[in-house]
């Protein structure tokens, strides 16, 4: 059985005697083959050009937002880079056209006694060059009780010449603590006077600098039992820094005990133990990293007087006492 071929020509002449109806439905169906020939062939392609071009126009509008916004800022941000830039050249102001080591050792000394330090080694490592600077470091090891120590390493701060501490090891020693230490000093890398020819001088930078003051501050190496009261001082006389420093003064007082007096005639005595070894002090004898000098000896206790500097650099004097220990 064969299907009768289609005659294009016959269904066109037929298709004029159809009735309305289906001409209507053969007119709806070629229009609508004729739209969708269209669409596949020019609509589609000019469509997803035009959805690019809308992206694209939503991107630039929001770029020429964006600048918009940084035009409207330019002077704000010209006024803060001529801050920083003169934060810069304060910074490089502060740095020495030459080395100052020998000087900064000495100042690392005289801190070191003022706060009853002992400052066991300083090992000058080489310079590390940078780009505006020249790094100078410096291995320090020192031994002493822990707010000597903290109050010594805020005074390294203090000083005029721009120092930092890094890599900071805090460990026990016996009754005192050892701190290992990275200090830093820098310093320009032209001659004084000729750092800042590339910028414009600007303000000095102002700071306030941090005072460490332990009169309330409890040492966490030591049990809450031995911790002992630092009372604020009054207004002293300032130590012999050049006076050799005795045994005893490299000990913290903590480590003492007063275990009796011994008399001879009319001089007194007063007994320490540190360890397993006994002391014999008289008045005027020099006792602890604080400068303490013992003023008076009684038959229960002993009194001194301790140095210490504050903030200004001024000295205060701190009283103490040493109360026999009867179990002893």
């Amino acid at each position: 059985m064969s299907l009768p071929r289609l005659d294009f020509s016959t269904l066109s002449h037929n298709a004029a005697k159809w009735p309305l109806p289906g001409r209507v439905l053969l007119g709806c169906a070629l229009a609508g083959l004729v739209l969708l020939v269209g669409e596949v062939l020019h609509l589609g392609p000019s469509r997803e050009r035009l959805h690019g071009v809308v992206v694209q126009e939503q991107a630039l509008q929001q770029q020429l937002a964006e600048k918009t916004g940084l035009a409207a800022s330019l002077e704000a941000r010209t006024d803060q880079l001529r801050v920083m830039e003169g934060k810069v050249a304060g910074l490089l102001q502060s740095l020495p056209g030459e080395s100052e080591v020998p000087a900064l050792l000495e100042d690392i000394a005289r801190l070191a006694v003022a706060n009853g330090v002992w400052v066991e080694g300083i090992t000058v490592l080489d310079e590390a060059p940078r780009q505006l600077y020249i790094e100078q470091p410096m291995q320090i090891g020192a031994t002493g009780a822990y707010h000597d120590l903290a109050t010594f390493v805020g005074a390294l701060g203090g000083l005029l010449r721009v120092i930092t501490v890094q890599d900071v090891a805090l460990r026990p020693e016996g009754a005192l603590m050892r701190l290992d230490m990275l200090a830093k000093t820098y310093r320009s890398t032209m001659p004084s006077g000729k750092a800042l020819q590339a910028l414009e001088p600007g303000p000095q930078l102002g700071y306030e600098p941090f005072g460490y003051e332990p009169s309330s501050l409890r040492d966490p190496f030591q049990p809450l039992a031995l911790q002992v009261a630092r009372v604020p001082g009054r207004p002293g006389l300032a130590p012999d820094l050049t006076r050799p420093r005795g045994l005893l003064e490299g000990m913290a007082i903590d480590q003492f005990v007063m275990v009796g007096t011994l008399f001879r005639g009319v001089q007194a005595f007063a007994l320490l133990r540190a360890g397993s070894r006994v002391h014999r002090l008289a008045v005027g004898d020099y006792l602890g990293p604080d400068h303490g000098q013992v003023t008076a000896i009684q038959d229960g206790y002993i009194e001194l007087v301790e140095l210490f500097p504050d903030e200004q650099g001024a000295w205060l004097e701190r009283p103490r006492t040493l109360v026999l220990n009867v179990n002893s």
